[in-house]
């Protein structure tokens, strides 16, 4: 007999999906006696279902695939919500399918195991779609429509709810389509006027952000920003959608002293494939000027900076017309002269700052242990927003950071589904010892499926952050030191290998020999970073 969980699973097959990350349960049995029987598919068994949540979106974004975590009813679901909201933040492609009560018994309210009332109504605005099975007929068409969802237009993360009992009935024929079809794709704008002005322009400049690192649109941007001779600035995760050793490249949009100058010296900003949000530059004293908005849709238009041009459907084509059609302008000959002044102040910059903070040392560090095409996930943690200013990156994703929420506990799970979706990659996490206890306990997982890549523990007894931010504010720090395990011999109760490193030399060391054993390495960085650079920097 076909059940309707073997008609789920073979659906994601379908899609091409190999890997899943979760956690079994008393009401996904079926789920799991599916997968159980399709071995093509990969089950990563997970400890948490939030850290589950976080391995899938690491996944997704080293793969560029939809991430698919599976939990179970009530608190099962509830523990993906604040992982959801950073892949949603982030524009990440995840699938959670969870399960709810019997379907007789949603809505009753007679108290049975894990009901929650309206369960569903929890995920709308921490995903981008919601779908809720509520008969058997509708599991073959939802499932599919929850995994074209999440990668239709702007990716992001969508919940998929069925019923416990739905799962073990027998499957129906091919059930015919339930809702509406998709929205065909809108008309490419019109983009005469955006290419005028573009034209008239002294001093563009290019602003990337994560639609367009989703989207895969490196080569094209490059293509604009060389046509244009326009300096380049990223939104965090962008970073490398132009290797930072490129002669148009300027870093971190957030970032003051010569790329701020950079901007107000500009007549022009394309923003392609960024939503210019509030908490990524803007925040931080950013003013643009005259502004072509180029995104998915409308919704992050005129939000922040108001455009005068906005170019929204398609990202893909309209970036790729883009690039075709600006070959075509005149060169001006003052902005390559111009473009060589602002790098050569840049490099100045960097190497002052390099003199005055330690910090650069340790990333320098750690940028010297992995090759070029690496990834460096990065949590909330001091030397993780050094890393989001400072550290290069010379390929898309090269820099993974929690920018979508900017939650903490985030690196160690992601650099571990960032691993098993890029075996042969190089990736390291770096994480801070209060995030890192939010997740240790998936050392096990790593062990259970041979998971390897060294995974950074900067220990500075304390949420380093929020007692520079006490001390600022209110002239005090309050409740912020930690009391830590030996993070090492932690490390060892899960049969994984750990050592204690105290300068940048001694990190470098670590980390090459971590990443040529192939395993999984703890290293335990034990330093004090006491600020963040974005006040000075």
């Amino acid at each position: 007999m076909k059940t309707v969980a073997d008609g789920m699973v073979e659906i994601l097959m379908e899609a091409g999906v190999k890997t899943v990350f979760g956690i079994p349960s008393i009401h996904n049995l079926g789920l799991y006696e599916a997968l159980r029987k399709t071995p093509d598919i990969k089950h990563i068994l997970c400890r948490h279902e939030s850290t589950a949540t976080h391995m899938a979106d690491g996944y997704a974004r080293e793969s560029g695939m939809v991430g698919v975590v599976i939990a179970s009813t009530g608190p099962g679901a509830g523990y993906t919500v604040p992982a959801l909201q950073e892949a949603f933040g982030s524009s990440v492609p995840l699938l959670v399918i969870a399960t709810n009560i019997a379907s007789a018994k949603i809505g009753k309210g007679i108290g049975t195991l894990h009901e929650i009332t309206e369960q569903e109504k929890i995920f709308p605005n921490v995903t981008k779609g919601v779908f809720a099975i509520r008969a058997k007929s509708e599991a073959q068409d939802l499932t599919r429509r929850a995994l074209a969802t999440a990668l239709l237009g702007r990716p992001g993360p969508v919940y998929l709810e069925i019923p416990t009992d739905l799962l073990n009935r027998e499957v129906e024929e091919e059930s015919p389509a339930v809702m509406d079809p998709f929205p065909k794709t809108p008309p490419a704008p019109d983009l005469e006027k955006a290419i005028a002005l573009m034209g008239e322009a002294q001093n563009p400049l290019v602003a990337v952000g994560t639609a367009a690192l989703r989207a895969g649109l490196s080569k094209d941007i490059i293509g604009i920003a060389e046509a244009l001779t326009a300096p380049v600035l990223f939104s965090p995760n962008a970073k490398g959608m132009i290797p930072d050793d490129h002669p148009l490249t300027l870093g971190n949009g957030a970032r003051r002293g010569v790329i701020r100058e950079a901007v107000a010296t500009s007549d022009l900003v394309l923003a392609l494939g960024t939503r210019l949000r509030e908490v990524d530059s803007k925040r931080r004293g950013l003013l643009l000027p005259r502004l072509i908005h180029v995104d998915w849709d409308h919704q992050w238009i005129d939000k922040n900076f108001p455009s005068e041009i906005a170019l929204t459907g398609d990202l893909v084509q309209i970036v790729r017309a883009l690039n075709k059609k600006i070959t075509h302008l005149p060169q001006r000959k003052n902005r390559k002269t111009r473009m060589a002044k602002i790098i050569r102040s840049l490099q100045e910059e960097i190497s002052k700052i390099s003199e005055m903070q330690f910090e650069l040392a340790y990333l320098e560090a750690i940028r010297n242990a992995l090759p070029r095409e690496s990834t460096l996930v990065a949590d909330n943690t001091q030397l993780g927003y050094w890393s989001e200013y400072f550290y290069p990156s010379f390929v898309p994703g090269g820099w993974m950071g929690a920018k979508g929420s900017a939650i903490i506990g985030f690196a160690f799970a992601a650099a571990a589904g960032a691993k098993i979706a890029a075996p042969e990659r190089d990736i390291v996490a770096l994480i801070g010892d209060g995030g890192f206890l939010y997740s240790s306990q998936e050392f096990a997982t790593c062990k259970r499926h041979g998971i390897g890549f060294p995974l950074i523990v900067v220990n500075s007894r304390s949420y380093g952050i929020i007692g520079y931010l006490q001390k600022m504010f209110h002239q005090h720090e309050y409740e912020t030191r930690l009391e830590n395990p030996d993070f090492v011999q932690l490390a060892a109760a899960y049969g994984v290998e750990g050592c204690r490193v105290t300068s940048p030399s001694q990190l470098k060391d670590a980390l090459l020999e971590a990443l040529f054993s192939g395993e999984m390495r703890l290293i335990e960085l034990v330093a004090d970073f006491p600020a963040p650079p974005f006040a000075e920097y």
